[in-house]
């Protein structure tokens, strides 16, 4: 009987990088009504999400393999298989600077030099710009990005999330929220980033739970009351009528004041001259971010991302700069490149004149003369 040939050998196939994506809401809720009325979304990015929260498993972690397993939920024509890489790109960028995602981290370069995938972050109400700041590492550089977007509707949302940025009373003396301040305490501790433990994700689910119950974080969960019957921020000026409820086309805004301590007065920081180059957008962006800066550091952020741009290989300088501010708003500046010089030594004395090295010499044999009467030698 012939022998049958040995198969060929096939050389192992390595595993796709794959996106990790963690729900920091509650597991049992179903698509959060905010969601659907935010203006800045479109109905690809609420798709977006929705499919995201669909894909979740059930200890609340999801494992997609790059973008092919969004692509096919992305199409934004009928009867189409699958969406661009683009699309899912948009969709995810857009999801970031409104803060319904966040970019927890990006994993390590494999040994092919490729990346290995992200931890994203899927937030059931949209973060503060203080909560993304903390949570995000890139936002202002994705910020930074997205104004020059080639999509305008990108840069519409771009400016909108600046200004939110600019807006934020509470940026940098409001406390991270329990559920995120453990999450991001996981992250710092992390060595290697894998999806959180289930125990992670079901603390985060109580403590969110437990938010949610208590005050509104953030100045948009307060909603306005319906009529004046209603309770609200402001008592009826009289109890003996009830005033009837307004038209539906009546839009209700509520001015709420927030006591802010007055800033001590400091010298304002001088611009190096790199930021004229910056485009006015740009400049816009980085002033008003400067501002929730601590007062004794903005010229040493200016001062270290000059020194740094002068010095050459820093390709992007507003997303560089993006990157020194968001790290001094969370305490992690250190200088490095405006170090202070070590002193240089003290210049040498002038020589002396024939006539002070005399007297100099005069000076010593005395001395040596008085010295030889008191000893006794001669």
């Amino acid at each position: 009987m012939a022998r049958r040939p040995e198969p060929p050998a096939t050389t192992p196939v390595r595993p796709l990088p794959r996106d990790d994506f963690v729900y920091s809401g509650q597991l049992h809720d179903c698509v959060p009504r905010a969601l659907l009325l935010d203006r800045r979304l479109s109905p690809l990015e609420r798709n977006a999400w929705q499919v995201i929260r669909l894909l979740l498993n059930g200890d609340g972690v999801t494992a997609l393999p790059t973008y092919e397993r969004l692509r096919p939920f992305l199409t934004t024509s009928p009867c189409a298989s699958q969406a661009s890489c683009e699309t899912v790109a948009r969709a995810l960028t857009v999801l970031r600077l409104c803060r319904w995602l966040s970019l927890a981290r990006r994993r390590r370069p494999g040994s092919h030099g490729q990346w290995q995938g992200n931890l994203y972050v899927l937030h059931e109400a949209p973060l503060s710009p203080f909560e993304a700041l903390r949570l995000d590492a890139e936002y202002l550089e994705l910020l930074s990005q997205s104004l020059t977007h080639a999509s305008k509707a990108v840069q519409w949302v771009a400016y909108d999330a600046l200004q939110a940025l600019a807006e934020d009373p509470l940026l940098s003396t409001r406390p991270l929220p329990e559920h995120l301040q453990r999450l991001a305490d996981w992250l710092e501790s992390a060595t290697d980033i894998q999806p959180p433990p289930p125990s992670l994700i079901s603390q985060l689910t109580a403590a969110r739970t437990s938010d949610s119950e208590g005050n509104p974080t953030s100045e948009s969960e307060i909603t306005s009351p319906a009529s004046d019957s209603e309770a609200g921020l402001k008592a009826p000026s009289s109890a003996c009528l009830r005033n009837p409820k307004q038209a539906p086309s009546t839009v209700f805004s509520i001015s709420k004041s927030f006591c802010i301590p007055r800033a001590r007065e400091t010298k304002p920081a001088t611009l190096p001259p790199g930021f004229a180059q910056l485009r006015p957008e740009e400049q816009s962006a980085a002033l008003a971010t400067l501002q929730r800066v601590e007062p004794e550091l903005r010229q040493a952020v200016l001062d270290e991302w000059q020194v740094r741009c002068a010095a050459g290989g820093v390709q992007r300088p507003a997303a560089y700069l993006f990157g020194i501010l968001q790290k001094a708003l969370r305490g992690d500046f250190h200088p490095w490149a405006t170090k202070a010089k070590p002193a240089s030594p003290p210049p040498a004395p002038a020589p002396l004149s024939p006539e002070q090295q005399q007297a100099r010499l005069d000076n010593a044999r005395h001395h040596l003369a008085n010295l030889r009467e008191l000893l006794g030698i001669r």
